[in-house]
């Protein structure tokens, strides 16, 4: 794969994962098997002083993370069969509120160090701001196909990011930010393959969103096609998956590496949460890893994302890889009220004591909704932002436009809960060109999104951006908007 196209980075990556008031984790290293390991290398931690949104303005060291030969090799595999990829992960702790930071990746050479990548960052606020300050941001976004993206995505993102006004604080990546199932061969791999052709599909998508990753705090999610399509089920018709369907060792193989790179790259858990002061409660939480006949979630997990409902004392902003509002799946996909466990969350927001913004992804369209569920008077709000990157060629036949519930909600029968009409605030737009071959069906316009949340008084307002991942204005240097997407902003109780 790096052999046939041409380097966009310098092949190591640097990716700011999750952030608190305090610390960062910090994942560090090279997923192409051509790059060198650093003997003497150290991470560099800089508090900005100064425009952070200029990303040159470094202030003063306030701590460094060092390793040299005499160490040894202290690199780690994130798939254990390959010696030629490795990493670390790292923390800085000691950290302030709501403080900007630079991070420097250096390698001594010739007794002179050298940067070889650069992040940035902000740790999370002590609370959201007022109405008249920035917001608290966040960015979502989901399903990046890397063929025809080129870094478009990652330069938009960088774009506005280095804007004063809109730049996210933090971001959730809600699943399929790797195609792996995408060209798997039609033969049995032993266990290297597996991790090779996997290791790969990482390195290109990684190299393509080197300007985002290394942009602020992120959470990621699974869904399926960091697995294979429907995972974990093989049912319906997909060449790409025969031979899984043929061969349960490879399948299990496949499986093994796969969750490599979930669990070491994205560095993804199950269930985590974490407040904005006494403001806003996030919660993060994998619906596709643990996915049993017996529910999306493990018992255990469920109990914890259940508690997390139960337990607000604020609004709620729930991410997760698939959409809420929806009906029940099929064999090519299985959909979240397939599970019983489906009704007990629903109800759980319907007994709880708060509203709840869903942010979500996967369906390849972009749509925000309002319900409330039953009679309760709790908001469920769902933005669905998808994809950054569309499928194309004959996969390209998976693209999608925006579907307006008309049903009431919930779409199944849940007898503790009323069916309530669906209010659709907006989606996002389509397009197809007709000598654009590359895409053969009317698709939904690439895009991500950003939410922002102030607090006004008593109450969280929340504003919502769609932003194009592919163009920008050539005024302003920031993404274009989505057009005709404008929603009013939302009070949430």
């Amino acid at each position: 794969m790096t052999n046939r196209r041409k380097r966009l980075t310098s092949g190591y990556v640097l990716v700011i994962h999750e952030v608190t008031t305090i610390s960062v984790n910090i994942w560090v290293g090279a997923l192409e098997p051509s790059i060198a390991k650093p003997r003497n290398w150290r991470l560099v931690i800089k508090k900005t002083t100064e425009g952070f949104a200029q990303e040159q303005a470094l202030g003063d060291e306030v701590d460094r993370i060092e390793y040299s030969a005499d160490d040894g090799d202290v690199w780690l595999r994130p798939f254990d069969s390959l010696d030629k990829r490795f990493y670390r992960l790292e923390v800085f702790n000691n950290l302030q509120a709501g403080q900007d930071y630079t991070i420097e990746f250096e390698a001594r050479s010739e007794n002179e160090w050298v940067v070889l990548e650069t992040a940035f960052l902000t740790t999370l606020p002590l609370s959201l701001p007022a109405a008249t300050e920035k917001p608290f941001t966040v960015g979502i976004g989901s399903c990046f196909y890397t063929k025809h993206d080129g870094g478009k995505a990652g330069r938009a993102y960088e774009a506005l990011y280095k804007s004063d006004e809109f730049k996210p604080d933090i971001k959730f990546l809600a699943g399929d930010q790797v195609y792996i199932d995408i060209g798997l061969g039609l033969y049995p791999l032993d266990d290297e393959d597996c991790q090779n052709r996997i290791a790969d599909k990482y390195a290109e998508s990684w190299e393509y969103l080197r300007s985002l990753l290394r942009r602020g705090g992120t959470w990621m999610l699974a869904d399926d096609h960091e697995y294979w399509n429907n995972y974990p089920y093989l049912k319906g018709f997909n060449p790409y998956l025969i031979t899984l369907g043929l061969s349960n060792s490879f399948k299990r193989r496949w499986e093994s590496a796969a969750k490599m790179g979930v669990d070491v790259v994205q560095q993804i858990q199950t269930i985590r949460s974490f407040s904005i002061g006494n403001d806003i409660s996030f919660c993060v939480a994998d619906l596709r890893t643990e996915r049993t006949d017996n529910g999306f979630l493990s018992a255990e997990s469920f109990n914890k994302l259940i508690s997390w409902i139960d337990n607000l004392a604020t609004p709620g902003v729930l991410v997760i890889p698939q959409p809420l509002i929806a009906d029940k799946g099929d064999d090519n996909d299985s959909n979240l009220p397939d599970w019983e466990q489906y009704k007990e969350l629903l109800t759980a927001i319907h007994n709880g004591d708060h509203d709840i913004v869903v942010l979500t992804g996967d369906v390849h369209y972009g749509r925000v909704s309002q319900v409330q569920i039953g009679n309760s008077g709790n908001k469920l709000i769902e933005v669905i932002t998808s994809p950054i990157s569309n499928l194309s060629e004959l996969d390209g036949i998976a693209a999608a436009t925006p579907k307006k519930p008309r049903k009431k909600f919930p779409f199944i029968n849940i007898p503790e809960i009323t069916k309530t009409k669906i209010t659709n605030l907006g989606v996002v737009s389509t397009e197809q060109k007709w000598w654009d071959l590359r895409f053969p069906v009317r698709r939904t316009t690439e895009h991500f999104m950003t939410i922002e949340f102030t607090r006004d008084a008593n109450k969280i307002k929340m504003n919502i951006h769609a932003w194009e991942a592919r163009k920008t204005d050539k005024k302003t240097g920031l993404p274009k908007k989505i057009k005709r997407f404008k929603i009013e902003p939302i009070t949430l109780n």
